[in-house]
């Protein structure tokens, strides 16, 4: 079996043991590690990472690993040991040897499920268990809500999704559909509310499908029709039951009819004839939706690019209450403004955006301010992407204000990604690498380093570092750089097995319900192995033991799998047979003590259940058994020695057949 590794390890010290003693004179005791990060693979596409959290010690830290890398921390990783010493500025040496789990299979067990009794009911079931996997602890995600839990009762028909994941994160999922013996009732209402001129013109009107028709209705207040009307402000709760008896019931609310408040926000027109005065109203109460209509034409709660001048909203809500509110504007300038030319930015880290402002009155009368503090100027270069506003004030004391918006494009980035296609068929590894490009203005171009490749992919077929450099369409550049790995070597691994009874015995054939070990060959370039027996038993131990229930041929292989996913296969062919009945009984027996002949006991083979016992000749019982490990009847009876001479025996037992047979006779004691 694979040994499993948790996310977080507490490392072990070594070099120095005990305390370090300062220049001080204080004691400086080792250091610890915390090792954290993404220990395990979910595919072969993944790659791991390593963070090291350190404690004690003496900073700063020198790290080497196995890898010849100096960082701290480590990420792009395959699968695999990886090996680091830490050396604080003391000398304290500690090494740490961490372990990138590879990619296992998590496979589960076949959906147990029960569907629903009833289209309308919510009483399936649903179970799932993991077949192969890691071992616990495992989380698991129901897609109605529930967690943690293997079994789900009390469903409703429809589909559900149940996710499992491992302890280090890798998951698998099932659909399943809980289905019914007819549709389930679906109710579609149509409710009238209470209007603002009748406290009971409330009504309620079902539409009712699925099911078997013809449906009952039973509502709380006593009408038994899929319509009620003349209903006040209130909960009405109806129950409907169709022809098989499946039942769904529902409560429906109709609500007082409240008046509505008004609350507004008025903004004036700036200057003169702007049209950039605003009201907005604030509405609560009624019963939503509200419709409002305003004298000029428009609707809405708020209306903008208003003059000078009077607005009138008449407002009703969805049971007719209607109100009506009137807001006069007005303004005492007549200054305008405006942005008549605006250039955005070429790269998203560049400051080349360029604006100018214009007013309709002499600028030498006017006063400028823009949001960034910048006073009476009207054009600007070297602007950064971001919001502006400019307020300009004239002598009279009238403010203007406009806003504009310089933008740049998304980011231009680029990041280095590779996998190694493998060949499991001719063993043989080819590196691919490519950039992922976001951002900037397309179309980019590519230029690899070293290879001087244009393409946005190449391959490898070494261990190296890649650099890459982007440039999008409007010049804009970006490199990045990225280790990538190469295998040394992908030749098949040995792979054989060997069995044999696990207990001596002179009976050289298999026989049923014996203890068969395997023993297997298997080498280190396997990272996982499963064996089969050909009876539907499996195995993921390394040499398992299997008992064979059956008599007969069975083709016996042992899969072995690599860190590239790639198997092979060993297979055997063992043979099983039935045990041979056999049953010996002496006729005569020396209880001396002299260790030959000293107790009398029938000797059984392939015998599945028995009884033995000895009489008297005056048919009193001398001894009686039915276990196989018992060593007989060694001449005694309560304590006392029997007399030489012949006695009676029974012996009654069941072939492996299941015949029951009974045999009787006679023994001497002999003295």
């Amino acid at each position: 079996m694979l040994a499993s590794l948790s996310i977080n390890q507490r490392s072990f010290a070594q070099g120095m043991a005990g305390a370090r003693v300062a220049a001080d004179g204080s004691s400086e005791g080792p250091f610890t590690v915390d090792v954290s990060g993404k220990l395990a693979l979910c595919s072969h596409s993944e790659r791991g990472s390593i963070i090291l959290d350190i404690e004690g010690g003496v900073a700063p830290y020198s790290f080497k690993w196995n890898t010849n890398e100096t960082t701290q921390n480590r990420t792009n990783l395959y699968a695999g040991t990886y090996t680091v010493e830490i050396t604080d500025s003391k000398g304290t040496l500690h090494i740490e040897r961490i372990v990138v789990q590879p990619p296992y299979p998590l496979i589960l067990e076949d959906l147990e499920k029960r569907d629903a009794s009833c289209g309308s009911g919510n009483d399936g079931y649903a179970k799932i268990a993991v077949k192969i996997g890691r071992g616990e602890p495992y989380k698991v995600t129901w897609s109605h809500g529930l967690e943690d839990q293997w079994e789900a009762s009390d469903l409703a028909p429809g589909v559900y999704t149940v996710t499992v994941a491992d302890k280090y994160n890798c998951d698998v999922s099932i659909s399943f559909e809980i289905e019914s013996p007819n549709e389930g009732i679906t109710v579609d209402e149509n409710i009238s509310e209470v209007n603002c001129t009748s406290p009971n013109s409330g009504e309620i009107d079902l539409s009712v499908s699925g099911g078997q028709a013809p449906y009952q209705y039973s509502w709380d207040h006593g009408p038994l029709t899929s319509k009620v009307t003349g209903l006040s402000p209130g909960t009405y709760t109806v129950t409907i039951i169709d022809q098989t008896g499946c039942a769904y019931q529902a409560s429906y609310s109709l609500q007082t009819p409240a008046e509505i408040q008004i609350d507004s926000e008025v903004a004036e027109p700036s200057c003169g004839n702007n049209s950039d005065g605003t009201i907005e109203l604030k509405l609560t109460g009624g019963t939503l939706p509200y419709t409002v209509n305003w004298s000029n034409g428009r609707t809405g709660t708020k209306i903008s690019n208003l003059n000078s001048g009077t607005y009138t909203a008449s407002i009703s809500d969805a049971n007719g209450c209607s109100y009506e509110q009137s807001f006069t504007l007005s303004s005492s300038s007549e200054l305008n403004l405006s942005v008549v030319d605006r250039t955005n930015l070429t790269c998203s880290d560049s400051n080349n955006g360029h604006a100018s402002i214009k007013a309709n009155q002499d600028t030498d009368q006017l006063s400028i301010l823009w949001s960034d503090g910048i006073k009476n100027v009207w054009s600007r270069d070297d602007l950064s992407a971001g919001d502006y506003s400019v307020k300009v004030s004239s002598a009279e004391g009238c403010t203007v204000e406009t806003q504009f918006t310089l933008s740049a494009p998304e980011e231009l980035k680029a990041r280095i990604e590779s996998t190694l296609d493998v060949d499991c068929s001719v063993g043989s590894v080819e590196g691919v690498a490519w950039v992922s490009i976001s951002g900037g203005v397309e179309p980019y171009t590519v230029n690899w380093n070293p290879s001087n490749a244009s393409n946005r992919e190449i391959n490898f077929s070494q261990s190296t570092n890649l650099k890459v450099r982007v440039t999008d369409a409007m010049g804009c550049t970006v490199e990045t750089e990225a280790r990538v790995d190469f295998p040394d070597n992908t030749k098949e691994g040995r792979l054989n097995f060997n069995y044999r009874k696990l207990e001596i015995t002179s009976e050289p054939q298999v026989l049923t319900d014996e203890e068969i070990i395997f023993e297997s060959e298997i080498s280190e370039e396997f990272i996982a192995w499963e064996w089969s027996f050909g009876d539907g038993s499996k195995s993921v131990d390394k040499d398992p033991i299997h008992i064979f229930n059956e008599a007969g041929i069975y083709e016996v292989s042992l899969t072995g799998y690599d860190i590239y996913g790639c198997s092979i296969v060993e297979t055997n062919i063992v043979q099983v047979n039935n045990p041979l009945e056999v049953v010996v009984i002496p006729n005569a027996f020396t209880p001396n003590g002299d260790g030959l002949n000293d107790t009398f006991m029938p000797k059984l083979r392939g015998i599945k259940e028995f009884s033995f016992e000895v009489f008297n000749t005056w048919g009193e019982s001398m001894y009686m058994t039915s276990s196989p490990e018992d060593k007989g009847w060694d001449g005694t009876y309560k304590g006392q020695l029997s007399p030489p001479g012949n006695y009676l025996y029974k012996i009654t037992y069941s072939t492996p057949d299941g015949e029951s047979v009974h045999r009787t006779g006679g023994v001497t004691l002999i003295r």
